[in-house]
């Protein structure tokens, strides 16, 4: 529970800041996105080498394919908000709830209560109420089906992070329970984020934007960063890829709150959203 609480707060103030700089200041982001990687890389190296200096390193390959699909997930983010207003596209991803589901159910062999469906399908809709306030525009083919990709994709890379992260067959590296999954959650996030630096090295060395935000503000970026980051691949360990999604939920909640809009499908999606949380949270999985 202390990883999910985290993981909200952390999510919440990440947005936060992000929105605060965005608006007053331009900064490359690319590079933000590198440092944050490095930090979370060089805090599992330290804990993973104070944990057990004797555990031989080896490269898991198959965190490559999250690599791949963030990647795929950041483009066709580009690329869409470019096609349709952005407050189209919040509406429409907030889909990707059922792929998680989905895929939990092929990739994991999960199974679910009428009720959990119930839940998921409550807090779906309860996010795109939320999200719908503002609603304008047109949109094409081409971009729901580039919608639909993405959300694919993303929840792949979701279920795919906790697959990988939950085998069961580990050297016993410490005596202690609790040392020996977390030396293993922060091995499997270095070579998660090892994977994922090449990519926003690319990203941060290829963009001509002009800088002026200030270093401490930067820090913040960063710092805020880290901590969503790792409390999130705690969720993944710990909890599920569905619960990751419920935190994602509880954050969209949060921030419609903080914004001090409420129109009826504010008020109705949050309503939702809680109520669904809750038909998740006292209804064990059957799984």
């Amino acid at each position: 529970m202390i990883s999910v609480i985290l993981a909200i707060v952390s999510c919440v103030a990440s947005n936060l800041v992000i929105r605060y700089a965005s608006e007053h200041y331009t900064y490359n982001v690319a590079f933000i996105l590198l440092m944050i990687e490095c930090v979370k890389l060089l805090i599992c190296a330290c804990v993973t080498r104070y944990i057990d200096r004797e555990q031989p390193f080896k490269v898991r390959w198959g965190f490559i394919v999250n690599a791949g699909l963030y990647s795929i997930v950041n483009f066709l983010t580009y690329q869409i908000t470019s096609m349709i207003e952005p407050s189209i596209y919040s509406v429409l991803i907030q889909h990707k709830l059922i792929w998680v589901v989905i895929f939990s159910l092929i990739l994991l062999k999960r199974s679910f209560s009428v009720q959990q469906y119930i839940s998921l399908i409550v807090v779906c809709f309860g996010c795109m109420l939320v999200k719908m306030s503002n609603i304008d525009g047109d949109i094409s083919a081409t971009a729901i089906f580039l919608i639909v990709f993405q959300g694919i994709c993303s929840s792949l890379a979701s279920v795919w992070i906790e697959k990988m992260m939950k085998v069961e067959d580990r050297p016993k590296v410490s005596e202690d329970e609790s040392k020996q999954k977390l030396y293993w959650f922060l091995s499997d996030s270095f070579q998660m984020y090892m994977f994922g630096i090449p990519i926003y090295l690319f990203g941060s060395f290829s963009s001509k934007q002009d800088i002026d935000i200030p270093m401490s503000l930067g820090f913040a970026l960063v710092a805020v960063g880290v901590l969503q980051g790792l409390s999130l691949g705690a969720v993944f360990v710990y909890h599920s890829s569905i619960v990751r999604s419920l935190v994602a939920a509880m954050v969209i909640v949060i921030l419609a709150v903080e914004h001090r809009v409420y129109s009826v499908e504010i008020v109705s999606g949050i309503a939702l959203v809680v109520l669904g949380v809750l038909g998740w949270v006292y209804k064990k999985d059957v799984g």
